[in-house]
């Protein structure tokens, strides 16, 4: 004879046969909190991304790098809590600010009382954000950075990040006046957390008015002739040189 099934019993067996039943797997109501929790972290660290940066950059000199060893450096906009330290313990005599000025900048602030206080000579160089800007303005940095460095005149080229401004100006310092390889100089940039694939404005730059900035340090007395072939920038090996010709 058979019993029919008893309701409590059935209503207290799990389908699945795991004892705890369904109770562990995720409802959507546990999924959308999850996933809320994710996008408010995700804001959280966006908004302080800046505060946790200014505090970085606090302690550690922005993207700080030796160029030349006791002559040439180069940097990110220092805090003022670290510019002076800086650019007495490297014994800066010049700083080349490819920046404009900004009087509401407190670390661009500290920097002009500090170069004031030390009697360190400055040139102001303002290039555009993406690395690009005026060629005869580029020039003169340039040729700022080789006469101390020829002088023995330590010298800091800054910009506010420290990656295509004075990634531009180093590189051309590098290629023109030092005659660096094209793949040494774009290493270097990489180096300095330079992406050509999100900012390809400042290789494309460089490339095309390479024969200007040569001559425009010829003309400085930067460098004796204009080379040729012309240097060429790129991440592909093949893209190392053009015809002097091109960009005269």
């Amino acid at each position: 004879m058979q019993h029919a099934p008893d309701p409590a019993s059935a209503r207290r067996a799990p389908a699945s046969g795991d004892p705890r039943g369904d109770s562990l797997r995720p409802t959507g109501r546990w999924k959308a909190f999850a996933l809320g929790a994710l996008a408010v972290l995700a804001i959280v660290v966006a908004v302080n991304h800046e505060q946790v940066t200014a505090i970085r950059d606090r302690f550690i000199p922005k993207r700080w790098g030796v160029v030349e060893p006791g002559r040439v450096y180069r940097s990110g906009q220092l805090s003022r809590h670290l510019v002076r330290e800086m650019l007495q313990a490297h014994h800066i005599e010049r700083v080349v600010d490819l920046t404009f000025d900004d009087p509401n900048d407190r670390n661009h602030a500290a920097e002009l009382a500090a170069i004031a206080e030390l009697g360190i000579g400055r040139l102001l160089c303002p290039l555009s954000s993406d690395g690009t800007g005026d060629v005869h303005v580029y020039a003169q940095a340039v040729a700022a950075v080789a006469e101390s460095a020829r002088l023995g005149q330590p010298v800091l080229v800054h910009c506010a990040a420290g990656t295509q401004r004075t990634g531009g100006v180093v590189a051309l310092y590098r290629l023109l006046v030092q005659e660096k390889s094209p793949e040494f100089v774009f290493e270097e940039l990489r180096r300095y957390k330079y992406d050509p694939k999100r900012s390809p404005k400042l290789l494309e730059y460089l490339n095309s008015h390479m024969g200007e900035f040569a001559e425009e340090l010829v003309r400085e007395g930067a460098i004796s002739r204009v080379p040729s072939p012309l240097p060429q920038l790129g991440s592909e090996p093949h893209a190392r040189h053009s015809p002097a010709t091109a960009l005269r």
